[in-house]
This record gives C-alpha cells, structure tokens and sequence, in this order.
C-alpha cells in the first residue's frame, strides 16, 4: 500500500461505500476504498433487482459491476483488506487492516451487515436459488407460489404479509408459542387468509434440485418431521452488524449498529456511516445510495469547509 495520508478512506465496497467513493471523488477528495471481499455487497448477491431506478430489472452483480466500474474510472483506489481497528490521532484517522495500516484525514463506515442464517442442511446449495433475505426484492419472482417465512419478529410478520400479497401461500414458521411481533402486525395478519401460521416448529432442511422444492420442519411438540412444499424459503431471524471493531471510536446502539445524524455523522469528528451498517428503518439500495453520498458530502464539507 502506498504511503501516502487520504483525503477519505471508506471501509466497505457495497452500494454505500462505491456510492460515497463516487460523490467523493467527484468532489475532489483523494480517495481510498477498502473492501474484504468481493465489492458490491448484499445487491451483488441477489440475483434480479426490480426496485432501482431506471431499471425494469437487472442483475445485482452487474448493477455492482457497473458502480464499481464508475469508481475506478473516478480514480478511486481500491484496496482489498479485512479492517481490524480505527483509531484517530492529531486529527488523522488510522485503519488497521489484516495486512496493512493506511491513513485518512476522514473516514466513511460503509460495512454493511450479515443476514442472519439458519445453519442447515441445503442452505448453502440453495442461496440464490429460492433462499432469499430480503421480501421486497425478491418477492415477486415467486408471485402466485408457496413460499416460507421463518422468523417471529416484526420483519418475519412484515415479509409474510408482503408476501402474502403475491404469493398463493404463505407459512409462517417459528419455534415459539406466539409470533413475538407487535400488536400492529398481528392486526394485520389476522386479517390475511392465505398466511399459515407453523408455531412450534423449526427448519430443518431445505430441498430441491436446481432450485428450491421443499422445506422440511419438525413439531417441537410431536417430533413430527415433514416437507412442505414450497419455491422459496425467506429467512427474517435478523440482521448482524461487524461494528465491534468501531466501538472505541463511534457510538453503537444496543443492537450494534452505528448511530448518526441525518447528515451521516459519527460522535467523533471527521468520522461518518453510511448504508446498512447505521441505525435506520430502511434497508434497500436506494437508501444505501442516498446514505453513501450524504457521507461523502459530510466528509467534503469537514474537511475543506470545517463543518
């Protein structure tokens, strides 16, 4: 890596982060982006994207691939790391990578998140192929077929009756009595006749051949154990945050996210959020493109303007 102090650095390559390294750039600002994996992030995973502007549909890697491709032509150096700490010293901020350290007098937290999964049998066979995290983007490649939803939260309840909208049939599947979803969403599931709900019963193997068949439970209570048949499984158990490295240096909410205002900002000066890794009640693309150029813009504003 060459020695050198950045303008920015932005840790994390998905839609947030190339968004922030775009607006960056085009500010001015000598920018440095730091991915571990492949860039693009959750939207390069899935496989039709139906809700982005300007687009009826497209493939989520190559929506990436496009973004990515507008970084790189903007000279935004990209430099593929896992980040291990954050420190900031004399106003300049140090990332510790696995296999180097780099210097930025701002940086933006773009990392997103982890789906939570549920660890069984036929899980990784199948992402992509009916395994889905995420009811609104992909819902309607499965209008007028059976699907499962497993979770009890709010976001289960929220997908199932999105679903439910689409969908011939419904299951909802979890290991408790009752959904543990407020009061609104179980108004709103009383109300929906092709919702079914499975209480008391847990995945534990999804089936298939080149895409998803069947989803095989057990009855906690019977020790029944019996394949539903269904096109996709949509798994809602929560989402994940990596911010425990950040905790030195930016605020964490009780669930780990990262907290800031509306323009992006951090407790700690010239330190920003942007995307899914933030506390907000919105997770899509959209708001990760919105997110990433807010940051870059609060950057730019911190640094030549001393906001």
């Amino acid at each position: 890596m060459e020695n050198k102090t950045y303008d920015l650095a932005i840790i994390g390559g998905g839609v947030a982060g190339m968004t922030a390294a775009i607006y960056a750039a085009r500010s001015g600002l000598d920018t440095v982006i730091i991915e571990k994996g492949g860039f693009g992030g959750q939207a390069a995973l899935t496989a039709k994207i139906e809700n982005y502007p300007s687009y009826k549909e497209i493939d989520g890697f190559q929506l990436a691939a496009d973004i990515k491709a507008q970084v790189d032509a903007l000279g935004v150096q990209s430099y593929s790391a896992d980040v291990k700490g954050l420190t900031k010293e004399n106003d300049i901020f140090t990332v510790t990578t696995n296999a180097d350290s780099i210097t930025a007098k701002s940086v933006i937290i773009a990392n997103g998140v982890r789906r939570r999964e549920l660890g069984i049998a036929g899980e990784d066979a199948f992402r992509g192929r009916g395994i889905s995290w995420c009811a609104v983007c992909d819902g309607g490649f499965f209008r007028k077929k059976k699907v499962a939803v497993i979770g009890a939260g709010n976001s289960a309840l929220g997908d199932a009756i999105y679903l439910s909208n689409l969908c011939e049939e419904v299951y909802l599947i979890f290991r408790r009595d009752y959904p543990t979803a407020t009061k609104s969403y179980m108004d709103q599931l009383e109300k929906i006749d092709n919702i079914k709900l499975l209480s008391r019963h847990i995945p534990v193997e999804i089936k298939g051949e080149k895409r998803v068949t069947a989803l095989t439970v057990k009855n906690l209570d019977t020790e029944e154990v019996y394949d539903l048949e269904v096109n996709g499984v949509f798994e809602a158990i929560g989402l994940i945050p990596d911010n425990d490295v950040f905790a030195n240096i930016a605020q964490l909410d009780e669930n780990g996210y990262l907290l800031t205002d509306s323009e992006m900002r951090t407790n700690t000066p010239g330190l920003f959020a942007a995307g899914d890794t933030r506390q907000k009640s919105l997770r899509q693309i959209v708001t990760a493109c919105s997110d990433g150029a807010q940051a870059a813009t609060a950057a730019h504003d911190y640094l030549k303007l001393g906001k």
